[in-house]
């Protein structure tokens, strides 16, 4: 598989359109709210008699702040599930939340915690998002105005269901910031679901452990052949590019993803390789990984 089939692989979510209509709304002093009012939409399976059927809410929200010469712009828009199978719309809803709360300097810390209310509804988890972005540029801008520092922040985050059957449901999970400096960052991930449970798929219940050295090895070859290989020198290996030794790769920290073409395996920046290689990732088929998986996880992709 060529890289441009990794990153349309990768990026399919990217594809995903979704309908919305114009609406605004005011914030709290220095801060200006222009959100997209939700239309409801139901996502098209591409046989709704057999893949499940999810409902969604359009959700687009962009917020500014503005103080002294300093300017952030914070912007969250997906699909946010609304109906369905209730412990699928369930178990994506408390993903999403976990994902949108995340502190956007360091994962580990939350920005906010989601409450019952907010997880109800897309605008509003959409709102408190926006909101917590700023509210972090704020902290910062404080000192930068003191010093009449000019600096633009900002902030992206977008969100929605890109693989389904009757058995899957992937979503991608995108987000952008930039602090200024040379460039941002960009983190590039999702999950995948079982769509009857909700079940939150993860390499550690979709393998079987005494597969992991193969299931690593696998990657580590496809990230070279798929990902690597055409745009390095002849002559160049794995150990020329990655930041670790390759032979102590592991398997990336965000989960493998369930897509028509296999599991997809991505690797963010900085994670194994400097930021002039992006996101490395890699497809395997499922002809290829099958036989490493549970009988559980096996099944889903019949």
């Amino acid at each position: 598989m060529k890289k441009n089939d990794i990153i349309v692989a990768t990026a399919v979510a990217a594809a995903i359109s979704f309908t919305a209509c114009a609406g605004s709304a005011s914030g709290n002093t220095g801060t200006n709210a222009d959100t997209t009012a939700c239309v409801h939409a139901t996502c098209n399976d591409p046989e709704p008699s057999q893949a499940p059927r999810i409902e969604t809410d359009s959700v687009h929200r962009a917020d500014t702040l503005r103080m002294g010469n300093c300017l952030a712009k914070a912007e969250v828009a997906g699909q946010y599930p609304v109906a369905g199978i209730t412990p699928l719309v369930d178990s994506v809803r408390a993903w999403l939340g976990d994902q949108l709360s995340r502190s956007v300097q360091n994962s580990s810390d939350r920005m906010f915690k989601p409450s019952a209310a907010d997880l109800a509804s897309g605008s509003r988890l959409a709102a408190a998002c926006g909101k917590a972005m700023l509210e972090s540029a704020r902290s910062d801008f404080k000192d930068f105005v003191k010093e009449d520092f000019s600096i633009k922040y900002e902030f992206s985050n977008s969100f929605g269901p890109s693989y389904r059957t009757d058995k899957l449901l992937t979503y991608y999970f995108n987000s952008y910031v930039y602090l200024g400096g040379a460039h941002g960052g960009s983190l590039g991930s999702g999950q995948s679901f079982d769509a009857n449970t909700g079940q939150m798929l993860t390499a550690g219940n979709i393998f079987l452990p005494d597969k992991k050295a193969e299931l690593t090895n696998l990657v580590r070859e496809a990230l070279w052949q798929q990902y690597f290989k055409e745009d390095c020198e002849e002559g160049a290996t794995l150990s020329d590019i990655l930041l670790i030794n390759p032979a102590k790769l592991e398997l990336p920290a965000t989960p493998p993803l369930f897509s028509d073409k296999g599991l997809i395996f991505i690797y963010q920046q900085y994670e194994i390789a400097p930021y002039a290689y992006g996101m490395p990732a890699c497809v395997l088929p499922y002809s290829v990984v099958k036989p490493l998986m549970n009988r559980e996880a096996a099944l889903l992709t019949d």
